[in-house]
């Protein structure tokens, strides 16, 4: 009797083996010069947008956009990674447990998935902060003054003074702000808005002779006599959206974070569209060659909005890419 119920639970997890592997066919790749994740979705699960959840079965790679030549990484069937992370409002309910009367130990999976990481974001924290807005107005409370030696420029630990414009109550921390430029559409020239970009933080530490004082608690870059101040409040980069939107939407590519008319992988720019016509955060475009052609070049990701504008980060490009091209549905 013993060796029937050992019979029978071999045969019992050798078809719990043999059925997962109908519907799963794990295996391994290893990434060649070039490979991008989005790249490898596409021919290998022929869905690029799975790529979030193919990183989800990586926990190796730390950052998506640096995979190297040369290392393997594990590429599940596409059922198996839907099954595994299924998009908002598809879960399925799981069937009801069945009676059992002998524990079965489980059958040993080809690879193990790991756990689904919490924080997994579009774009750095620092360059989030950093690279600033586009907006109607410059909203700063107040300004940069001078440092104890009358400097003009401040790095990380100086001293400064502030004046602000008017006398309400003062907050502890502030962002440095500076308005870059007044922002002209590319296509139209029209005027969009004031870019705005966030040097640093300073922190409030006192008053000398009635005037406040303040230390550079970060720097993005120098900062400048006559640099605006914006009450400090904890920014967080967006998360990767395990469905992102590809909306019907298009525009044009109307300035970059640092003001470079060519752009790179990393880069952040500013798009002509805005929470007003629909952008959200996470939205997925295409970047597309001059006309007649129109191919796609490159993928941007939204990851901060305002009314008629938004930030995006350049996720990949094959080509050539300067301000003033045109962006649409991917």
């Amino acid at each position: 009797m013993k060796k029937t119920i050992i019979g029978l639970t071999v045969l019992f997890a050798f078809m719990i083996t043999l059925l997962h592997a109908q519907d799963r066919s794990p295996d391994e790749y290893i990434i060649q010069k070039d490979d991008t994740l989005w790249d490898i979705s596409h021919t290998r699960l022929e869905d690029p947008f799975l790529w979030p959840k193919l990183w989800n079965v990586n926990p190796q790679i730390e950052n998506p956009d640096l995979i190297f030549p040369g290392n393997k990484i594990v590429v599940p069937s596409r059922e198996e990674l839907l099954r595994m992370f299924p998009s908002p409002g598809e879960e399925t309910a799981a069937p009801p447990a069945k009676k059992q009367t002998l524990k079965k130990k489980p059958a040993k999976a080809d690879f193990i998935f790991a756990p689904e990481r919490k924080q997994k974001y579009i774009i750095d924290k620092v360059l989030y902060i950093a690279s600033g807005w586009i907006g109607d107005t410059y909203p700063s409370v107040g300004e940069v003054l001078a440092g104890d030696n009358r400097q003009e420029m401040f790095g990380e630990g100086e001293s400064v003074y502030l004046k602000f414009n008017d006398d309400t109550a003062q907050e502890k921390r502030y962002y440095v702000i500076r308005d870059i430029k007044v922002v002209r559409h590319p296509v139209t020239r029209e005027s969009v808005g004031h870019q705005i970009r966030i040097i640093g933080t300073l922190e409030v530490t006192g008053q000398d002779n009635n005037i406040p004082k303040a230390t550079v608690i970060s720097a993005f870059e120098e900062v400048h006599q006559g640099d605006g101040l914006l009450p400090y409040h904890d920014m967080e980069p967006p998360t990767i959206p395990s469905s992102p939107r590809t909306p019907d939407i298009q525009g044009y590519i109307i300035e970059s974070h640092m003001n470079s008319h060519l752009l790179a992988e990393g880069d952040v720019i500013f798009l002509d569209k805005g929470e007003d016509d629909g952008v959200a955060v996470g939205d997925l475009f295409a970047v597309l060659s001059a006309p007649p052609s129109e191919r796609p070049l490159a993928v941007i990701q939204v990851v901060s909005l305002q009314p008629s504008t938004s930030g995006a980060v350049l996720l990949q490009s094959s080509g050539e890419l300067t301000l003033g091209a045109k962006w649409a549905k991917k």
